[in-house]
């Protein structure tokens, strides 16, 4: 008995240590600003931190050549959006379009890959915060086909809390689990 025990602890604390080096690791590997954009089909924004998102979708789409912008998981209306954000009218009916459907990153990258294929979409810039980016990244990857380039949004607290880092750690290492394999055609 006192074998299996010792055996346990000895699991145990390899299990530890390995999420703390694994968390470590996540944490170094956030994306602190975006790279050079290069041409693409859509800016896709997915919702959350209050607008911060959508603001930076939006000033990408107003100060480049890219004309289409998706907003993934969009909770209310676009009237009420458009009106809190104080986007311009006509900007919004001729570029940017709205999906209701997501609740969740996983629905966020299902959402867009179908938004993707109705559009004829094959790349397009990822907007989302910084924190946010490495497991919506990865989780694109294995549902869409499409070229993914990373524009992170700075998280809204300079100093991110370790709850929310252990938080997001764990649902990157849960997407991780999920999709072991991308199988290809």
């Amino acid at each position: 008995m006192l074998i299996f025990f010792k055996r346990f602890n000895f699991l145990l604390l390899i299990i530890i240590v390995s999420l703390i080096l694994g968390l470590i690791n996540f944490k170094n590997s956030i994306p602190d600003k975006p790279l050079n954009l290069k041409s693409s089909d859509a800016v896709i924004v997915l919702t959350g931190d209050r607008g911060k998102r959508i603001e930076k979708g939006y000033e990408l789409i107003n100060k480049t050549n890219f004309d289409k912008m998706f907003i993934s998981g969009v909770g209310g209306s676009k009237t009420v959006l458009q009106k809190i954000l104080g986007l311009d009218e006509n900007k919004v009916d001729c570029c940017i379009e709205f999906g209701y459907k997501a609740e969740n990153t996983y629905q966020n990258a299902v959402e867009v890959r179908l938004w993707a294929l109705k559009n004829n979409i094959n790349s397009i810039i990822l907007v989302t915060t910084d924190l946010h980016m490495q497991r919506s990244l990865f989780l694109f990857q294995q549902i869409t086909d499409l070229e993914i380039q990373p524009y992170p949004v700075a998280y809204k607290n300079t100093v991110i809390p370790l709850e929310k880092l252990f938080s997001e750690y764990i649902k990157y290492l849960i997407s991780r689990i999920v999709f072991i394999k991308k199988y290809e055609n």
